[in-house]
């Protein structure tokens, strides 16, 4: 029996060991297909121009994973109940319908109910060149650039440095009148809401205190980040150093060529 125990002892701890090892596999399984959960949302067909009717034939339905959905997003079931409400924004093909495009009462839940539990709103003053030519609308993603004066001993220069990447647009501030009349391109706007940790929140304070801030717009589905936080100075804007390091990174990730190719065939009038 002496000469059995280790052999059993053995056995006991390898069944124990596979079952860990079963269990942790199942968890993981269990978050892979959570992470790839889609859920139905209404997308634009095609461009919808601002004070358009919602209807069936303007929107298609399109997924997106369950952890990028909002309630603020509508759906299919959605459509029948707001059929023939104006859309009040410009919304690009493939572009998700949310309530707030909606005129009139967008829910009744406020800004501060629809955020994610951990994120903050906080609102930036903007103008035409630091907002992307007015171009942003609630939702877009965008980076936060600063630039300041760093104060080196007794010498001071001037830096640019991207702050924050790809966050979230919330809204814009009051639009001008060619929300309500297309027939204008006012769509002015003097600040921007944006999605951010609280510690995010306290950089952006700080920050429009001490420089000054620019907004760059970026492809939603773009979720890279920059491997190398170095900033732009005078030297190196005039000798060119970073410039030559990006030359070909511009090339293989823009396709300059090929874009403006396609520049002038469906790009709409930017608003002035």
């Amino acid at each position: 029996m002496k000469g059995k125990a280790p052999i059993i002892i053995a056995v006991a701890l390898a069944i124990v060991a596979a079952l860990i090892v079963q269990t942790i596999i199942k968890k993981e399984q269990t978050k892979i297909r959570n992470r790839w959960r889609t859920v139905k949302i209404l997308v634009a067909a095609a461009p919808i121009k601002p004070r358009t009717p919602l209807t069936v034939d303007i929107v298609e339905e399109g997924e997106i994973p369950e952890q990028f959905y909002t309630d603020s997003m509508l759906t299919p079931g959605d459509l029948e109940i707001n059929r023939r409400r104006l859309l009040v924004h410009r919304i690009e093909k493939g572009q998700p319908i949310y309530f707030h495009n909606l005129e009139g009462q967008e829910t009744d839940k406020s800004l501060g109910q629809k955020l994610r539990p951990g994120g903050r709103a906080i609102t930036v003053p903007v103008s035409n060149t630091s907002a992307v030519g007015y171009w942003l609308q609630a939702n877009d993603h965008v980076d936060v650039l600063g630039t300041f004066q760093n104060q080196a001993g007794d010498q001071s220069e001037m830096v640019a440095i991207t702050l924050l990447e790809n966050i979230v647009v919330l809204k814009t501030g009051e639009r001008g009148t060619g929300v309500n009349n297309p027939d204008t391109n006012d769509f002015t706007f003097g600040s921007v809401t944006l999605l951010v940790l609280p510690e995010e929140a306290e950089m952006l304070l700080l920050a429009q205190k001490v420089g000054d801030l620019s907004l760059t717009l970026r492809n939603p589905d773009d979720r890279g980040l920059m491997q190398e936080r170095a900033w732009t100075t005078l030297k190196t804007l005039l000798t060119r150093e970073r410039a030559k390091k990006l030359r070909m990174q511009r090339i293989q990730t823009l396709d300059t060529i090929r874009i403006l190719r396609g520049i002038g065939k469906d790009i709409p009038v930017p608003p002035q």
